[in-house]
């Protein structure tokens, strides 16, 4: 394969993926039918206590936590980099709390297990969602209380200092005359359309969501929709369990580090710190469409998922004045690699919210150096081009070789020319004499193939870290308004059709058909065209200084080996069955074209 063979050979493997990664209603799920789900019992009291809400302030975030449920409402982000048209970020999505959405809150703890209630040692609290007294609010913790005959609940939600975190605390105490039980589980849950999540042509919503469990050795688990379709709920992994009796939920063995609910730039993660024994951690994603008047979830307009995650701990039995608590780390914020690394202590392995995917070893070299560069040069942008120029750099030495192949190629190309004439009805015969060729003057079409399969790696890595780097995040950039969108004037994306125009017209394909080197040297530039127009302007930057880039090592090592053959002298060529015949060099071609035209 010569270089620009192996150009549309890289070309196309791009444009695969980024084919495979735009297919969401792949993953999305798309069912008529409804999940197996719906046991969850939603027992309150009859009667309840007036709502109180408690206010959590910290530099970076503002928290709102409702005492019904102890559950968190809303958590915005103040620092002016998530705020859009002046307005803090609300990253709390789930709807406002009213019927069931009072048990889809973050933070929502239930202590009554979903299972029946243990015939010698009853359930502790009457009811799964507990209407506590606010008795304590001061902008840094909220103290939430409970009590009845047969319980004493007490619930402190405070800030820890660091930023986007919050210590959770529940403490719960027998005060009945027998032994009584509980089961403690704590929720973090968020709302997301359909709408939301579906990606423009070939960008990736940065709003799809997945759910997550992060064990404390292991590989993370991570879910999207696609795997909660009715049919994957007969695995093995919903399979019913103590804290999972309906085999609603998938459970995920070993002890969590954490469980998250995480999209691109974004994620709420709750990390268990403290309690009497270890939790699972059971991960949902509840499909709802509106099933009597849509067939498919996808033509119901309002359609969407709830995305929840859930430490659950065993079931607890408490002897009389016996008490038990629990306490948990929860992050809510941006997914900010120097901040993950020291949340919580740095013991959570919060870091790892960061999915960099396949080749999460190159990508996260790629990060370090982009945040190097940035701390020398504070511009996102500017550190991108630096960032891309010292990988194509590196990577030069894969590509000499293909380049070097290219220019042999072309030296050739007369002689190419003769055998597909002559051969032109035998393409059995082309074949052999053109291998014949290619081995008389040690030419290996097949030469520049194999670096740039090596280089693919580095180049998706530097894809996906572009494509989730909240630090791009609403950062302006020459015209752009905010690198992690896309260009809002389209002047980006046809800018890099243009470039990959210029590198096709300089590789152009050795022989073959040239009506198919004709559609390959269009279609190959506007395909990329096409998928740029709604890509991240960040993604953007790379492309286009990659290009030009491309294009200049391909003209300067053209231009160098021409000075090293000026004055070599003509090119032997031979054609089977033919005597030679001398060519002249390519400055001698010029000339004669010159003096034929005056």
């Amino acid at each position: 394969m010569d270089r620009g063979g192996s150009l549309r050979f890289l070309l196309l493997g791009i444009a695969g993926v980024f084919l495979f990664l735009s297919m969401q209603k792949w993953m999305k799920g798309d069912s008529v039918e409804h999940q197996p789900i719906g046991g969850e019992t939603h027992l309150v009291a009859p009667t309840r206590a007036p709502e109180q809400t408690c206010d959590l302030w910290s530099d970076v975030s503002h928290a709102r936590i409702r005492s019904h449920g102890g559950a968190l409402t809303h958590y915005q982000l103040l620092t002016a980099k998530y705020r859009k048209k002046g307005e803090p970020l609300d990253i709390s999505t789930t709807p406002d709390p009213g019927d069931e959405h009072e048990f889809r809150q973050q933070l929502f703890t239930r202590l009554r297990g979903e299972g029946p209630e243990p015939p010698n040692a009853p359930w502790n609290v009457k009811y799964d969602s507990v209407d506590y007294a606010l008795t304590r609010a001061d902008g840094k913790e909220c103290d939430f209380s409970y009590k009845d005959a047969d319980v004493v609940l007490e619930k402190t939600i405070r800030e820890t200092g660091r930023p986007y975190e919050l210590e959770v605390r529940t403490k719960i105490t027998n005060v009945a005359s027998r032994p009584m039980s509980h089961a403690l589980s704590l929720d973090t849950v968020a709302w997301r359309t359909s709408h939301e999540v579906e990606g423009k042509m070939f960008r990736i919503s940065p709003y799809v969501t997945h759910v997550e469990c992060m064990p404390n050795e292991g590989k993370a688990v991570r879910l999207l929709p696609a795997d909660f379709d009715p049919a994957k709920f007969k695995d093995e992994a919903f399979a019913p369990s103590a804290s999972n009796p309906r085999g609603e939920w998938h459970r995920v063995p070993g002890a969590p580090a954490f469980a998250a609910v995480s999209n691109a730039y974004f994620s709420h993660a709750i990390a268990p710190v403290s309690g009497p024994a270890a939790p699972e951690c059971l991960l949902l994603v509840e499909q709802r469409w509106d099933s009597a008047h849509h067939a498919h979830a996808s033509e119901d307009p309002g359609a969407g998922a709830m995305y929840r995650a859930r430490l659950a701990y065993p079931e607890k039995t408490l002897a009389p004045n016996e008490s038990a608590e629990y306490v948990a780390l929860s992050y809510i914020g941006p997914k900010e690699r120097d901040i993950l690394a020291t949340a919580g202590g740095g013991q959570h392995r919060l870091i790892e919210l960061i999915d960099l995917g396949f080749f999460a070893l190159i990508a996260k070299v790629l990060v370090a150096f982009l945040l190097k560069v940035h701390s020398v040069i504070p511009n996102w942008g500017v550190a991108i081009i630096v960032l891309t120029v010292t990988a194509r750099v590196l990577l030069f030495p894969l590509s000499l070789p293909g380049l070097k192949n290219t220019i042999r190629m072309r030296e050739i190309k007369p002689e190419m020319d003769a055998l597909n004439e002559k051969y032109k009805d035998d393409p059995q015969q082309r074949g052999l004499a053109q291998m014949e060729l290619w081995r008389k003057h040690n030419v290996n079409p097949f030469k520049g193939c194999v670096p740039q399969l090596a280089s693919m790696p580095v180049w998706f890595a530097l894809y996906t870290t572009l494509q989730t780097a909240v630090e791009l995040y609403n950062i302006p950039f020459l015209w752009f308004p905010d690198l992690s969108q896309s260009d809002p004037m389209f002047i980006l994306p046809f800018v890099i059709g243009g470039t990959y125009f210029v590198q096709q017209r300089m590789m152009p394909q050795q022989g073959g058909d040239p009506v198919q080197q004709k559609m390959m040297m269009y279609m190959m530039p506007g395909m990329f065209t096409v998928f740029m127009l709604f890509l991240p302007a960040g993604l953007g930057v790379y492309m286009f200084t990659n290009s030009v880039l491309a294009i200049t090592q391909q003209w300067s090592v053209e231009r160098f080996a021409r000075k090293a053959q000026a004055g070599s002298g003509n090119i032997s060529v031979k054609v089977k069955g033919e005597g030679e015949k001398a060519l002249p060099p390519k400055s001698e071609k010029k000339d004669s074209k010159r003096a034929g035209a005056s």
